[in-house]
């Protein structure tokens, strides 16, 4: 029953959200779930009953004039409409290109670790080397990691440009495409669950380590090193949930679901505020960070982060 309210939801894409559009659509989802329980009652398998719905009913210019909305769908505006072919291609580059995505997201979290892997050994005073070389050496591993993390960004992200406006724009699928992408999406769910705990539970551990240095240690080299594992299991869990996630997230992008939904497409000013928002806070990380060396702490900022930017999300849909 869901597959006929989702391919119902975009049959009505494009129209506004009139009296007579929303009640048009009531009426037609009324009709198509009798004869589907109709099919059903008869014998009919539930895919079987699906098929013969969306085939009769599944032609909005033909119910029209009898649903009352002919002057409204004659001035609908187009919406694209993706291909099996599209979709399958999208897919399979989105299933092959996450793990490289993922490795350039890994290096760029660990650029500063042996930076502040070199700063600790000195502080502890296992290295007797001035640290101002220490600084130069960590510098440079740092951006020979940064470069080739992006490295990776350039050379695969690219690839998956041509399919920036199933991100952006409202489209269409057909019947056939959406089922094919639902199956995908159903044999991926496992792994992808399974990606989404295991890294959820790195997170939540990753400044176990700063937290106990710091209240049973209390020593700055040893803080310092601390920060460095901390990143280490974040860049982990990171490349983890990346590599594992890209299916899914191909998958809520040709189904227009979560972030990717018509609604949140529709809404220009939620996308203006997300950008500036998560610049702003990365910016209020590290320099709260560098500037009092409190790292012990400062990670709260990503939890308190979400947890607005979610408020953020609702109130300006609301709007």
């Amino acid at each position: 029953m869901n597959t006929i309210k989702n391919y119902l939801d975009n049959m009505f894409l494009g129209l506004p959200e009139t009296e007579d559009v929303k009640r048009a659509k009531k009426e037609l989802l009324a009709m198509m779930e009798d004869k589907y329980n109709e099919l059903k009652n008869s014998g009919k398998t539930e895919n079987e009953a699906i098929g013969i719905v969306i085939s009769e009913f599944g032609n909005l210019d033909e119910l029209a004039d009898a649903l009352g909305i002919r002057q409204v769908v004659d001035n609908k505006s187009d919406i694209n409409c993706v291909t099996y072919e599209e979709a399958e291609g999208y897919l399979e580059d989105s299933r092959n290109i996450a793990p490289k995505t993922a490795i350039g997201v890994f290096l760029c979290i660990m650029s500063p670790t042996f930076l502040l892997l070199l700063l600790g050994l000195n502080e502890l005073g296992f290295l007797q080397v001035k640290e101002e070389r220490l600084v130069a050496a960590g510098l440079a591993v740092l951006i020979g990691l940064v470069a080739a993390g992006v490295s990776f960004f350039i050379r695969y992200s690219s690839k998956l440009e041509k399919y920036e406006y199933m991100q952006k724009s409202v489209f269409q699928l057909d019947y056939n495409t959406e089922q094919m992408v639902r199956r995908v999406m159903a044999q991926d769910e496992p792994a992808y669950t399974s990606a989404v705990t295991t890294s959820v539970i790195m997170y939540i551990l990753s400044p176990l380590s700063i937290i106990l240095t710091a209240l049973l240690l209390n020593s700055g080299g040893a803080s310092i090193i601390s920060v460095a594992g901390t990143l280490t299991i974040v860049a982990c869990a990171t490349y983890n949930l990346i590599s594992k996630g890209g299916i899914n997230n191909a998958c809520q992008v040709l189904l227009q679901q979560g972030d990717y939904s018509v609604k949140t497409k529709s809404n220009k000013t939620f996308q203006i505020i997300s950008k500036i928002y998560w610049l702003a806070v990365v910016a209020v990380y590290l320099l709260y960070s560098f500037t009092t060396n409190r790292w012990a702490i400062s990670w709260i900022v990503w939890p308190i982060a979400g947890i607005v930017f979610a408020i953020l999300k609702i109130v300006t849909e609301e709007k």
